[in-house]
């Protein structure tokens, strides 16, 4: 684990604690529950951690882990921007492959 993301779990609901802003830790961690495998499908994510942030936002975080974790097709990090900007998921931009029959 790296020191950011270490510093945002010692210090939850606290990211200037670690110089960081909400949306910096929130992209961090989002990050890092992709490159951990640690949000899948058949998982229930836990992101009681970002309880104070807006349902919206907690939204973009969680579209852009299963975006990152599942490969979908698109600019993960900046459709996470877009959602951000418009609160909502841009679907045309980033989502799921499409299933070969």
């Amino acid at each position: 684990m790296d020191t950011e993301t270490d510093c945002i779990q010692r210090h939850p609901g606290m990211p200037e604690a670690c110089g960081l802003t909400a949306s910096e830790a929130a992209v961090i961690m989002a990050a890092g529950v992709g490159a951990t495998g640690t949000h899948g499908q058949a998982v229930e994510w836990d992101d009681s951690h970002n309880a104070e942030l807006p349902e919206w936002k907690r939204r973009c975080i969680r579209a852009y882990g299963d975006c990152q974790d599942n490969e979908w097709v698109g600019p993960c990090y900046d459709c996470l921007r877009y959602c951000e900007g418009q609160h909502e998921w841009p679907v045309k931009m980033c989502s799921p492959r499409k299933r070969r029959r």
